[in-house]
């Protein structure tokens, strides 16, 4: 058994080289940038209105003096170059013609119906309601970092300087499969001794969320032959294969045995709980995790452990909770709200929920049944609070927590 941070160091190092493929930007939500992005254009790319009124000459305008208008400016238009002495109806979003530097809104002036002039109620500031050419993104300037995951806000910003298409990592395929003869698939009728496959659904879920391709073998039944068959088409198939259940050292647990018949183990227990039985190898050099049948332990460590090793196989650079580089735990502080002594030789993983109180300040509850059994505790959590072997918490103190999202950023 292995201290979990040295676990997650040894996963990290292991992980495989993306590979890139160009799409589409309508495609492109979601997946993770493959190079960093450079506007080749100013954001506005010319000086625009802001409002509808007149564009003027700042100086020229005093208290009643009516103008004449000598020209009206859509957005789209090209204007001319504004004649001394007039001004310019203008659109919101149209462009400022040149020589105009103030536009005054159109509620602030009033017309003359029978000349046809503008006299202003308003005496504006330089420069006012005029969004500068560059002004939100300049020429030259980094839009998107490589090993980005693309948000809509992203997309529309690559679009805003002109980005059609871009080359992102392409998703890594995961192979799994559940053992055990006492799992059914929901809606099957259960018989005495048989429980409903959790597992299976939660792990399909997960590696969508991480935007990983999930390949669902199914259940495998209990025997050596069946384990083994099982294990090498999801090798043959899939960039990383996760199976949950059969790590224990029991006659019926035959995954760990043929895993070192077609493969090797890195790792096998680690210092935690829940989570103590899980391992990582490979099997005929395809990745290799092996999650406990538990489905609370098998959440956890999917978490802790497969989560950031699927995300930096796919390019990605950063995480809110862990160092990507390292392992290192990293996540935020919170006060705490509840007393909790770690008795045992474990780094403990507790389920919790996280919320901000009236005074504005990040408090952490806990859970109150932390057995690994209980699996609504993972529904009803929205972080992790590790804590160390013989560690206490009493209220008031501050703890670290680990948001339960796949990017590690607080959700409330």
């Amino acid at each position: 058994m292995i201290e979990f941070e040295a676990g997650l160091a040894m996963v990290l190092t292991k992980t495989i080289k993306p590979k890139i493929e160009s799409l589409s930007l309508s495609d492109a939500l979601g997946r993770i940038s493959a190079s960093q992005q450079v506007a080749t254009i100013d954001v506005p790319s010319f000086d625009n209105s802001a409002m509808d009124g007149y564009a003027v000459r700042f100086d020229e305008v005093t208290s009643q003096r009516a103008f004449n208008v000598s020209q009206r400016i859509a957005a789209g238009d090209k204007p001319l170059a504004l004649k001394t002495g007039t001004v310019a109806r203008i659109f919101t979003g149209a462009m400022v013609p040149a020589g105009a530097d103030a536009v005054i809104l159109q509620e602030d002036s009033e017309q003359n119906l029978d000349t046809k002039q503008v006299v202003f109620t308003e005496k504006p500031a330089l420069g006012q309601h005029i969004r500068l050419a560059g002004q939100d993104i300049r020429c030259q300037s980094r839009v998107v970092d490589k090993g980005t995951r693309l948000s809509a806000g992203d997309i529309g910003l690559l679009a805003s300087v002109g980005v059609g298409r871009l080359n992102c990592y392409r998703p890594v395929t995961v192979a799994f499969f559940s053992t055990g003869d006492e799992l059914k698939d929901p809606e099957q009728a259960l018989e005495p001794g048989q429980i409903y496959n959790s597992n299976r659904y939660f792990l399909a879920a997960k590696i969508l969320e991480c935007g990983a391709v999930p390949l669902d073998l199914g259940r495998c039944p209990d025997d050596a032959l069946s384990t083994r068959q099982f294990m090498s088409e999801a090798a043959e198939k899939a960039d990383c294969v996760i199976t949950t259940g059969g790590m224990s050292v029991g006659e019926e647990d035959y995954v760990r045995q043929q895993v070192e018949a077609l493969g090797h183990i890195d790792f096998w227990k680690l210092a935690i709980k829940p989570g103590k039985p899980v391992a990582f190898g490979q099997i005929q050099n395809t990745p290799f995790f092996g999650l406990p049948g538990n489905p609370v332990s098998a959440y956890v460590t999917f978490h802790l452990l497969v989560r950031p090793w699927l995300l930096k196989s796919m390019g990605l650079c950063e995480l809110a909770d862990i160092d990507l580089a390292d392992g290192t735990l990293k996540g935020y502080s919170a006060t705490v709200n509840f007393e909790r002594h770690n008795r045992g030789r474990r780094l403990d993983f507790l389920r919790g929920m996280a919320q901000v109180n009236e005074s504005g300040e990040l408090v952490a509850e806990l859970f109150d049944n932390q057995s690994s059994g209980v699996l609504s505790s993972i529904s009803a959590a929205n972080i992790l609070i590790p804590m160390a072997a013989g560690q206490q918490l009493y209220p008031g103190d501050r703890c670290s927590i680990l948001p339960l999202s796949c990017f590690g950023e607080l959700q409330f």
